[in-house]
């Protein structure tokens, strides 16, 4: 069971299937290790997701615990931003790299503004394609140091965009530890299988023409991936 505590209300204690929906009751009893989890474990086997697709979500969401850095050097944020220091007051930005292989590879990533200087609040990155346009809000106040080429972004194996000076309270004070981290991470997951599985096509995986679907907007339909990556991207 969770340690009490840890947690101020009952919406902390919710087991991730339920947060998402998709049972009516269920309170986490195994510290919130779903990767350990026998009834995680379960509801994605009822799931019955076939062909590549289950294969495709636990590639972008397969993270142990103990896989991901939470101490000096990385930052995670609940924008779906990480940062690494290396240098004084100096870090490289990024999206998280589960974020970067849910994005359609033909999307746009561009700067939301010429500004160097951002606000916490700020819109700083647009990402956009046929299924739509979201917005990335800075989770921190930082400058811009140097902005990276971006063209192509989604269709190489990167993660950084940007190299930023800003101040360690900013970093430190806006950054969010590893059970909310896993917590987004695990909702998010399963909201896309809860989508595949209440769209009645999970595993359908060829066009008409016969090519194979590469792109989740396809897949889930372009209202449905927008809005999923509107939640990945916002606060909370």
């Amino acid at each position: 069971m969770p340690d009490p505590g840890k947690y101020k209300s009952f919406d902390d204690i919710k087991c991730l299937w339920m947060k998402c929906g998709a049972v009516d009751y269920k309170i986490c009893d195994n510290n919130f290790e779903c990767e350990s989890c026998d009834f995680d474990r379960h509801m994605l086997s009822e799931l019955k997701i076939m062909g590549n697709v289950q294969e495709e979500i636990e590639s972008m969401f397969g993270l142990g615990q103990h896989t991901v850095s939470f101490s000096h050097p990385y930052y995670h944020f609940d924008s779906g931003l990480v940062a690494r220091n290396f240098l004084s007051n100096n870090y490289y930005l990024g999206l998280e790299p589960f974020i970067v292989k849910f994005i359609d590879k033909q999307s746009l990533l561009k700067y939301s503004s010429p500004n160097n200087s951002v606000r916490k609040g700020d819109p700083i990155l647009n990402i956009s394609n046929g299924w739509g346009e979201v917005n990335v809000l800075s989770p921190f106040g930082f400058k811009f140091v140097e902005k990276l080429e971006m063209k192509n972004f989604f269709s190489q194996d990167s993660q950084w965009f940007a190299i930023i000076e800003a101040e360690r309270y900013e970093i430190m004070g806006n950054s969010i530890n590893k059970k909310n981290y896993f917590d987004k991470l695990y909702e998010t997951k399963m909201n896309l299988v809860n989508q595949m599985k209440a769209s009645g096509g999970a595993g359908v995986t060829m066009y008409d023409g016969g090519a194979a679907l590469e792109n989740w907007s396809d897949i889930l339909g372009k209202t449905t991936y927008r809005h999923l990556l509107e939640k990945i991207f916002s606060k909370g």
